[in-house]
């Protein structure tokens, strides 16, 4: 049973994996992942204390640094996440978790912190090796 107060599985991936994205994008983009680190850890706070708006203000300022980061590598591919971003946060400011929930699926889809499988594939039951799935 999940408690309250402990972090949502995809932020705890992308706190884990903001150390692999800085091999990615070198020291340079050090500062931006320090802020998009502390970003995330206040929305978990917020979040945490049960100030969900100001958590998804947060993380939607997060989502921005991210993309901002992004630009460096694939500049079509930042504009993309940017405009993702720009809509989960206008969306957390009217309440329409749907719409960030949808925003943040697409934004984790884009950055690599969630498998996509191909069309029509389901992905493996948990505990399956690769490949055994029926």
């Amino acid at each position: 049973m999940s408690h309250e107060h402990e972090p949502p599985p995809a932020l705890e991936m992308l706190l884990g994996r903001l150390d692999e994205l800085a091999v990615v994008v070198g020291p340079a983009a050090a500062p931006r992942l320090g802020a998009v680190r502390e970003g995330l850890a206040r929305a978990l706070a917020l979040r945490a204390r049960g100030d969900v708006p100001a958590a998804m203000q947060a993380i939607a300022a997060a989502m921005q640094e991210l993309a901002t980061i992004a630009t460096a590598l694939d500049p079509a591919e930042a504009a993309v996440m940017q405009a993702i971003a720009a809509q989960f946060g206008a969306a957390a400011r009217r309440g329409e978790t749907g719409e960030m929930e949808r925003a943040s699926e697409v934004m984790r889809e884009r950055s690599g912190a969630r498998k996509v499988e191909p069309s029509g594939s389901s992905p493996e039951p948990a505990g399956s090796p690769p490949g055994t799935r029926k």
